[in-house]
């Protein structure tokens, strides 16, 4: 539903954004459809790029005009068990951008200064809209360190998260399985690098398909971004004794796991969401990453109901709220 809101006040220590690129996220879409619970009424979307056109009292003027995108956890107190660990991501008083305060789908949204990420102006802001995405798919391997061991790695889910995860993973080295239901997304990820596709639609066994490709072991990384809850069940099949599972998705829904099969083969689970902006800005400055394939569609702010129903389509990658 689109309505008129006040432009955002200022604090001392805020900056305006004019919000230029907003990406739809399968985290707004589990709100939407109820999944998710939130604070209402709540304004969504928290993968963004825009221009700081407003400071507040406490920010230097300097920032004026600077192209910019933001952490997505706000109200960081920097006191608390966490933050003293340096895990500002999980402190006790954060509230996150889009999910518990207001967010990106608005003409404009005041974001502390301390949580701004500068790109360069050869970054387009549709590029932009990919840094914290991308920033997360970096997290997936800064929380599983790789061990020499680690060859194969097999991604449920060939969305825009799992496209990124791919191309990360070729950066580091790894042979990679991919599995989806969307030819058009396998296509694309075999561009991208990846060893093998699995399309789930049409593979009796997805195990036994991943087992055939890793000397009958197994992958020793499954990273499940499927935004399925059935997609864990054939992960952990999937996954060798001794090996990784990362979990990736946030559909909010109850997810069946076999706990005594991930015991007695001592799999590792590992989980991750936010990740390091810098590396992400860099990824994608220097060309490492490409992400102007990934994006399926753009919308006017008014159209955002069509846009949310384009991101229930097979082949759907990201959708774009442009301004």
């Amino acid at each position: 539903m689109i309505k008129n809101v006040p432009k955002p006040a200022l604090k001392k220590s805020q900056v305006l954004i004019q919000i230029k690129a907003a990406g739809i996220c399968g985290t707004d879409l589990a709100i939407i459809k109820g999944h998710l619970a939130t604070p209402i009424p709540l304004i969504l979307g928290h993968e963004f790029s825009g221009e700081i056109v407003e400071i507040g009292e406490k920010v230097n003027p300097s920032l004026i005009g600077k192209h910019v995108t933001s952490e997505i956890n706000s109200n960081i107190d920097y006191t608390c068990f966490y933050c003293q660990q340096k895990k500002y991501t999980q402190c006790i008083s954060r509230k996150a951008i889009g999910i518990d305060m207001d967010g990106a789908f608005a003409e404009y949204i005041a974001v502390e200064s301390y949580l701004l990420h500068e790109f360069p102006p050869s970054l387009s802001f549709n590029e932009a809209t990919f840094i914290e995405p991308l920033a997360a798919a970096f997290q997936t391997f800064e929380l599983m360190p790789l061990k020499n061991e680690d060859k194969i790695m097999a991604i449920f889910g060939q969305g825009k998260l799992g496209l990124l995860i791919l191309q990360v993973a070729k950066l580091k080295g790894l042979e990679v399985i991919v599995i989806d239901g969307s030819e058009k997304k396998l296509t694309l990820s075999k561009r991208y690098g990846a060893n093998h596709i699995i399309n789930r639609l049409e593979a009796d066994s997805i195990p036994d398909e991943i087992q055939n490709l890793s000397n009958g072991l197994g992958a020793d990384i499954v990273v499940d971004c499927s935004g399925s809850p059935n997609a864990l069940k054939d992960a952990v099949s999937s996954c060798r004794t001794l090996g990784k599972l990362h979990i990736k998705s946030t559909h909010g829904l109850a997810t069946p796991i076999n706990i005594t099969d991930i015991v007695v083969r001592e799999i590792t689970i590992y989980t991750s969401r936010c990740g390091p902006f810098d590396k992400a800005i860099e990824a994608l400055s220097s060309k490492k990453i490409n992400v102007e394939d990934l994006i399926s569609s753009q919308y006017p702010l008014e159209e955002i109901e069509a846009a949310f129903s384009s991101y229930e389509n097979r082949d759907h990658i990201k959708t774009l709220i442009t301004f």
